[in-house]
């Protein structure tokens, strides 16, 4: 991660029609994989769907890894815009205190999407590098609260700390995947490993 390089958009530069139609194609997908069914489309059945061909499709790279991905950014751009701008400060008296909320209230928000994230999961695997870092500056931004908490109290690497805690954090959320454990379970299963991270400044 390098905060300093965070894109503003994680959208791909489109024409404006094809933007449009991206906004129905991704509204499909998402209804898809929710009811289960998006394993079994093939791209001929997701275009004929969507009133398109399967060349207009690849014409600009929509594969069904892609387009997962865009489902993907559009669930995290809800996420972002809910818990991106938030301080810090407000929600404890201690930086642990204040680190532990937030992530608490991103694992609430990412239960609600547990089974759509669950879904995904084969495909993110297969995402090509313009994906991935879209991926990545989401990421990014949701940890911002976090670099600008831990650069407030003096610590140093920042990024690097940023990284393990987004790399605990989806480590928790396999508490809620794999045994169905709550939000609160899954904050419990890095808490000791989040508190060294945050303990010392060196």
């Amino acid at each position: 991660m390098n905060f300093q390089k965070i894109k503003e958009s994680d959208e791909v530069e489109l024409p404006l029609l094809l933007k449009n139609r991206l906004i129905s194609l991704v509204a499909y997908i998402q209804q898809k994989i929710e009811a289960s069914e998006f394993d079994a489309l093939s791209l001929a059945t997701i275009a004929k769907d969507n009133r398109m061909t399967i060349p207009q499709l690849m014409e600009f790279g929509f594969t069904k890894s892609n387009l997962v991905c865009h489902a993907v950014v559009a669930r995290n751009e809800v996420m972002i815009q809910t818990l991106m701008t938030q301080d810090l400060t407000h929600l404890g008296t201690t930086l642990i205190e204040q680190v532990e909320a937030y992530l608490l209230q991103m694992y609430q928000y990412d239960l609600r999407q547990l089974p759509f994230k669950t879904a995904i999961q084969t495909y993110a695997w297969t995402w090509s590098v313009v994906d991935e870092e879209r991926f990545t500056n989401q990421a990014m931004k949701l940890m911002t609260p976090i670099y600008i908490a831990l650069h407030a109290n003096g610590f140093d690497r920042i990024d690097a700390r940023c990284q393990t805690i987004w790399a605990l954090y989806l480590r928790g959320l396999r508490t809620a995947a794999v045994g169905k454990g709550s939000a609160k379970d899954c904050l419990a299963a890095v808490r000791v490993s989040l508190n060294l991270m945050i303990e010392s400044k060196k």
